[in-house]
């Protein structure tokens, strides 16, 4: 936790300091020695792959009185629960690689995937992202060059003209060679990444696919379900629009994250993420 002398001793600060203290001091909650402060829920609401997802958020901040100062910590917790019930509406716009060319050898086959049905559930401190889907195996084969004329048209000042072009061309031919049913389950968690900004990690993924081929052939997906579920949960998870719900005053500090982590509450998906800064005591009112 870094200590920080947020405010001044002019008259500005005093101004400052006595609208905080007094926000505090007037809901007498506590006591005068401790204020705390409730604030939502507060519906965030975001665009996660064209799916609406509202976000309810609720904070907790708590004023202490030290011999030092003043600590100030708050904790906002966010219900992920409509992303949850969503969550196979979002997984399905993902956007997966579909090259059936990628690789122009018979020997080297083409994994194109896709989901048919996903969910996320909260396990301890991590949500686990399960999904289900069948992985199709394409060969595809370059066939000769062939090449043709084609006349294209050209201008020179007002005079237009047709010039021979000699076109060359590779026909490609492919081929499903098979189809496999896959389940993959991939854990995710929630950290600090410094003072001022939370982070998602993504632990390795199970996967069982059923069939000849084995699990390495999903790599390429599953670097494209990572992209995209990165990209998902940034969204729902966003600090600044999270930190609107802490009190006016509040906001106006600069308080750093203490921790973060997802939560398991009665089966819906919480973000937890904590926060504090300390008022030195030349700060502190009179």
């Amino acid at each position: 936790m870094s200590e920080t002398a947020i405010w001044g001793t002019s008259p500005a600060g005093q101004d400052m300091r006595a609208l905080i203290f007094s926000a505090f001091l007037l809901a007498n909650l506590v006591s005068q020695a401790t204020a705390q402060l409730a604030v939502g829920p507060v519906a965030i609401n975001n665009n996660v792959y064209g799916v609406p997802i509202v976000v309810s958020a609720t904070s907790w901040t708590t004023v202490n009185s030290t011999e030092n100062g003043t600590v100030v910590n708050a904790r906002i917790f966010a219900d992920l629960v409509d992303f949850q019930r969503k969550f196979s509406s979002v997984v399905s716009a993902f956007r997966l690689p579909e090259d059936h060319c990628a690789n122009r050898t018979v020997d080297t086959p083409n994994p194109i995937v896709s989901l048919k049905s996903s969910s996320l559930w909260p396990r301890g401190d991590q949500l686990v992202m399960f999904v289900r889907g069948n992985v199709d195996i394409w060969s595809c084969v370059a066939g000769p060059r062939k090449s043709a004329i084609r006349w294209r048209t050209k201008k020179f000042a007002f005079i237009k003209y047709r010039v021979p072009i000699r076109h060359t061309w590779t026909n490609l031919k492919k081929n499903k060679a098979d189809t496999q049913p896959f389940d993959a389950s991939l854990p995710i968690y929630l950290v600090k990444k410094d003072d001022g900004a939370v982070a998602l990690e993504f632990a390795k993924p199970y996967v069982k696919i059923e069939g000849q081929y084995p699990d390495a052939i999903l790599k390429p997906a599953n670097a494209g379900i990572n992209k995209n579920a990165h990209n998902a949960f940034q969204s729902v998870i966003d600090l600044a629009k999270l930190k609107a719900v802490l009190p006016g005053e509040i906001q106006k500090l600069n308080m750093s994250i203490v921790s973060a982590r997802f939560r398991d509450y009665g089966g819906h998906a919480i973000a937890e993420i904590n926060l504090a800064a300390n008022i030195a005591e030349a700060s502190t009112p009179e």
